[in-house]
């Protein structure tokens, strides 16, 4: 049995505590993002969605239109139309 390989992305939310040693306040207030130095605490992670691909087509072998990759379809419903 050949299984594809599929690519899964997770979504989170996290909530983060990041604690860093400066040697004054004047270099912590001009920082914006924590060093490799810093200490960093998960506070709280919340699962948000996940989704899985295949990968068994490189998207440079994908022959399919530039807007015919846009469209997305459902097997449940179709297209309305006005009645």
């Amino acid at each position: 049995m050949c299984m594809d390989k599929v690519m899964k992305e997770s979504f989170f939310e996290a909530n983060i505590r990041i604690d860093e040693e400066f040697d004054n306040a004047q270099l912590a207030a001009q920082s914006n993002k924590p060093s490799d130095k810093a200490t960093v605490k998960v506070l709280d992670l919340k699962f948000d969605m996940s989704k899985i691909k295949t990968n068994n087509k490189p998207k440079e072998q994908d022959v399919r239109s530039k807007s015919d990759k846009s469209i997305k379809g459902s097997a449940i419903g179709g297209i309305k139309k006005d009645v």
